[in-house]
Parts: C-alpha cells; structure tokens; sequence
C-alpha cells in the first residue's frame, strides 16, 4: 500500500522526479491552511492502494522552496491544492482546486498505462 512521502528538500524532489522515471509518481501539492486545500488532501491520500502510483507532498508552507523549484522544472504554475501526475520527469496530468476527485485521479493514471 502506497503512502504519501513528503518532500521536504530539493533533494527529496529531485529523488521523486527520478522515481518517476521508473513508473508515474503523483505529488500534492497543497496548504495547511486552507480548507479546499484540505479537501483535495483527502482526496488525494484516498489513492493509497497496492494498485496506485507512488505518493508525494509538499506542504508549501514549510517548503515553500521545494514547491518553486517543482513548479519550475514542471513548467506548472503553482497552485493549491495542485496534484500533479509525473511520468519520466514531466508533468502528464495536472489537476487543482475542485478537480481533485479519487476517481479522476485514478483515470489519469490509469491512461498512462493503457
């Protein structure tokens, strides 16, 4: 069963764009402080079967840095809550806001491997 990692430093970050090279990784990118943000957490971490992508997240309020850097190498714009489906160090599915729903996460990556 998959559980979300955190990232924590642009070496963490630089370590899940290398995971994804293996397989699609998923990263949430999202705020302690807002409560959409806290929806989409939930969301999110319903992905945590044997069958789904590795996990990641970035608090951006403790790694805010982390979260620019992802932002730039992704070519994204920073959102939150912003979950980003990455496959060999690009960004293939991105989704914010109201669009972080388990099942429209799970097709996205379920069209990576069909």
């Amino acid at each position: 069963m998959a559980k979300v990692q955190e990232l924590t430093s642009i070496a963490d970050a630089d370590a899940m764009f290398a995971a994804s090279n293996e397989a699609p990784v998923y990263l949430l990118k999202h705020s302690i402080a807002c409560p959409i943000s806290a929806r989409g957490q939930m969301e999110f971490v319903g992905m945590e079967g044997d069958d789904d992508p590795d996990m990641y997240a970035v608090v951006v309020q403790y790694a805010r840095d982390v979260s620019a850097y992802i932002a730039e190498q992704l070519h994204v714009q920073h959102e939150t809550p912003q979950a980003i489906l990455i496959h060999n160090g690009e960004a293939v599915d991105v989704k914010s806001h109201g669009s972080i729903r388990l099942g429209a996460l799970r097709e996205a990556a379920a069209a990576l491997s069909a």
